[in-house]
This record gives C-alpha cells, structure tokens and sequence, in this order.
C-alpha cells in the first residue's frame, strides 16, 4: 500500500542517518622546520592535532555521509588560511592567533585536500595541506601517502616573502609523509603490507607543485576513485597524479614478497643529489 511504501522510505532514511555520524575534529596550523633524509632544514608549516608542531599534517578519516565539525585554530603571527579542494564554499580567512570552524559533509567516497589557501601555493607548497578519507567499507587495509617535493631555495625565498619563478621550479627533495627512503620504511601510515589476498587500499593525495608518476612493481592495482576525469576504473602499475589531485588505489597481492614503489620520474627517487633518497617505498607480502 501506499502507506507502507512511506513508511518504508522512512525507516530508509533514517537507516541512512544512523550510519553517519558527527566527527568533531580541531586542528593547529603550526610552523616549524622539515627535515630531510640528509637532515637539512626547510622551513615548513603543518595542519596537526596540537599546539605541538610536527611536520606531517593530520589525515582526517571519515565514512561516506558523516558530517565533519572543523575547528582550524591559526598559532602563526600572520594571516593563513583554510580550503578543501572541489568543496564548494569552503574558503576561509585565518588571523593571527585566531580560529574559524566549518561544516562539512562528504556523501561519496574519495580522497579531498584541505589546504592553507592563503596566498596560494605558497603555503600550501610550505606543507600546509594534508587529506581528508571518505571510504564505505571500514574492514579493509588502508594505507595514506601524501605526496610532495621540495626545492631548498624556494622554501627560504618563501619564507621571506620573497617571490620565486615556478617556471624555473626544479625540486632537490622528495617525500611521502614527509619521509624519504629509507626513513620511509618506519612511516606505518605508509609502508603497505599484508597478507596475500588482503584487500588493501592506498589513498594518495599529491600537495605538492610537480606531477608525480608512482610505480609499483610485481602488481597492478586499481584505481577505484580518482578526481582526475577518465582514470577510475583502470588497471595499471603507474600512476600519474598531477598537482591538488588524488587517488584511491586496491591492491589485491596474489604472491608473498618485497615489492618496491617509486616515482617513475627519475629525479622524485633521489634527495640532495644521491638516488634512493626520495620518493621510494617498500610493500611487503606474506601468507
């Protein structure tokens, strides 16, 4: 009857609304200092859960539908700011030892950046961005790279207030989550394992200037989300994420082993000069 059919639609949604739930998070633009894999120090910002500066910005985790209350607390003497790629109107102004708290709600599944958008790219470049999860299943393996590259002398100029030519932008340094190889290899947010016919999930969020190409070898995974059009769906062992894009990779491993990633641009693998300093990773299988 027509009255079941409503009050079938009202116990649908209010299934819908019983899964989601209200995810009360605060985070603190900090400034610090990045330090690379041969310890030289970049002058750096990051998004973190304290007042305590680190230079790995917070991933934020959310399930599909669940309404996020934002608190961005600026600890900085000058102004920043607060954005989140491909979500409309969510822009805001920082001042100095000020906050601002935003609403925000994700009902698809993906991998969003928030950033410091205040004269941007120079502090979204400086490392404040980090990566909002949205995922639908809560069981699977999931694993987060955020990825960036560095340039020692841009990072100082910036610093100052002093213009630099992006033209001319031709980066020294290469991180995932801030680390570079082999300090990668203690990063657990990163370093993918598992067992041999584990689903896995690897979201990757690319907040620096360059496009960065990661290729993993003895498998091919599937890119099951992507905010470039045209990439969801495709199978491959390379990846090519451009700069403010993401993606969410499966990973079904059907044999045991070491299996390395790196960038398949030859230059994101090294730091300072020396190769295998960069964007390089290790991916372990067992049974």
């Amino acid at each position: 009857t027509k009255q079941f059919n409503v009050l079938l639609f009202i116990l649908f949604l209010f299934g819908l609304n019983a899964e989601s739930a209200t995810i009360n998070t605060t985070l603190y633009l900090n400034r610090g200092q990045l330090f690379t894999v041969d310890s030289t120090a970049l002058p750096y910002f990051a998004f973190n859960k304290s007042s305590h500066y680190s230079s790995q910005s917070e991933i934020i985790r959310l399930t599909t539908a669940d309404v996020l209350i934002i608190k961005v607390i600026n600890t900085d003497s000058v102004v920043h700011g607060f954005d989140v790629k491909r979500y409309p109107n969510a822009s805001k102004i920082i001042n100095p030892k000020d906050s601002i708290i935003d609403t925000l709600q994700f009902n698809t599944q993906g991998v969003f950046i928030y950033y410091d958008s205040y004269q941007n790219p120079k502090y979204r470049y400086l490392g404040g961005a980090g990566m909002i999860s949205v995922f639908n299943a809560t069981t699977d393996r999931k694993f987060y790279w955020n990825i960036q590259e560095h340039q020692t002398a841009y990072n100082n100029l910036l610093i100052q207030n002093k213009p630099v030519d992006w033209s001319m932008y031709t980066p020294d340094y290469f991180t995932i989550n801030g680390h570079s190889f082999p300090d990668i290899l203690n990063d657990t947010l990163s370093r993918v394992n598992g067992v041999v016919g584990d689903t896995m999930h690897i979201m990757i969020a690319n907040t620096g200037q360059s496009i960065h190409s990661m290729h993993i070898h003895g498998f091919h995974g599937k890119i099951i989300y992507s905010s470039i059009n045209g990439e969801t769906g495709r199978e491959k062992d390379t990846f090519p994420i451009k700069s403010m894009e993401t993606v969410i990779m499966e990973i079904v491993p059907d044999k045991i082993g070491f299996y390395s990633v790196h960038d398949h641009n030859l230059m994101g693998t090294t730091g300072g000069g020396l190769n295998l300093r960069g964007m390089v990773t290790l991916m372990q299988f067992y049974k």
